[in-house]
C-alpha cells in the first residue's frame, strides 16, 4: 500500500508511515504544492491512498466527479499522533482503503463512505 500525504498532514505521520514500511510521498518534499486537482489525480492515476486533512477533495469528487483513490481525511488528530492513528486505521479498515473507501477519522469515530 502507497500513501500520498497532503501538505496539511504532519512529518509524524510520515515518520511513521515509513517505519512501518509503507511507500510514502509527502507533498511538502517534492516541492512546491501542486494544488488539489494534481494531488488527486496523481494519487489516483498512481495508486496511492490519500491522506489529507483538507474537505477540499471531496468537493472534486461529488461535486466535480473527479476520478479518486481511497481518501483517509484526518479531523483534530493532533500532529503528532497522526502516524500513529492511521496505522491503527490501516490494521482495522484495510479492506474498506483497498475498496477507494472515503474515510474520515476524528478523534472519537472513523466514517466511512464506499462509493459504488
Amino acid at each position: 500500500m502507497k500513501f500520498l500525504l497532503d501538505s496539511c498532514i504532519s512529518v509524524f505521520a510520515v515518520k511513521d508511515l515509513r517505519n512501518a514500511g509503507f511507500d510514502v510521498l509527502w507533498v511538502p518534499e517534492s516541492g512546491k504544492d501542486p494544488g488539489d486537482e494534481d494531488i488527486i489525480k496523481k494519487a489516483f492515476e498512481e495508486g496511492f491512498v490519500l491522506v489529507t486533512a483538507d474537505k477540499d477533495f471531496g468537493e472534486l469528487i461529488f461535486v466535480y466527479k473527479r476520478p479518486h483513490p481511497a481518501i483517509i481525511r484526518l479531523v483534530d488528530i493532533p500532529a503528532r499522533n497522526q502516524g500513529k492513528s492511521l496505522l491503527r486505521l490501516i490494521e482495522t479498515h484495510r479492506f474498506d482503503i483497498e475498496k477507494q473507501a472515503l474515510i474520515t477519522l476524528d478523534k472519537y469515530r472513523v466514517r466511512v463512505r464506499l462509493l459504488a
